[in-house]
């Protein structure tokens, strides 16, 4: 006749492997709680960024629209008239127009040959020809 279950004792293989599944299963929940945690934090801060770069952005476009209507000429004109700078616009003939060169400069400037650059004056002893050389 089989003895009572309830006087066994148990194993304890089976208790190690109840007690590992347990904490396997418990670190398994603290982990996913500690990963949905920092998706949280991390949406949060996106949130955060994504707010300061669009109020730079409109900063950025409001400080490019002052600037633009301050170096207007009718504002520039209107602001020496109110200081009594008595500046005027220069005549077409005092304008000095300097043209940047463009690629066909550049393309010239390749191919051509390297210039001879000039020695100083006076040439350094070193290289003055040894039978001049003054010792």
């Amino acid at each position: 006749m089989r003895r009572n279950r309830k006087r066994e004792y148990l194993q304890f293989g089976t208790v190690t492997r109840s007690l590992v599944t347990c904490v396997c299963i418990a670190v398994c929940g603290l982990g996913y709680v500690w990963q949905k945690n920092a998706i949280y934090r991390l949406g949060d801060e996106i949130k955060r960024r994504e707010a300061a770069l669009s109020s730079a952005q409109k900063r950025n476009t409001m400080l490019a629209a002052q600037l633009a209507h301050l170096q207007s000429p009718a504002q520039l004109e209107s602001r020496c008239q109110q200081y009594n700078l008595t500046l005027v616009a220069p005549k077409e003939s005092q304008v000095v127009r300097l043209y940047e060169p463009g690629q066909e400069w550049d393309l010239q400037m390749a191919n051509a040959p390297m210039p001879i650059q000039p020695q100083a004056w006076p040439p350094s002893r070193s290289s003055q020809p040894k039978a001049l050389a003054r010792r």
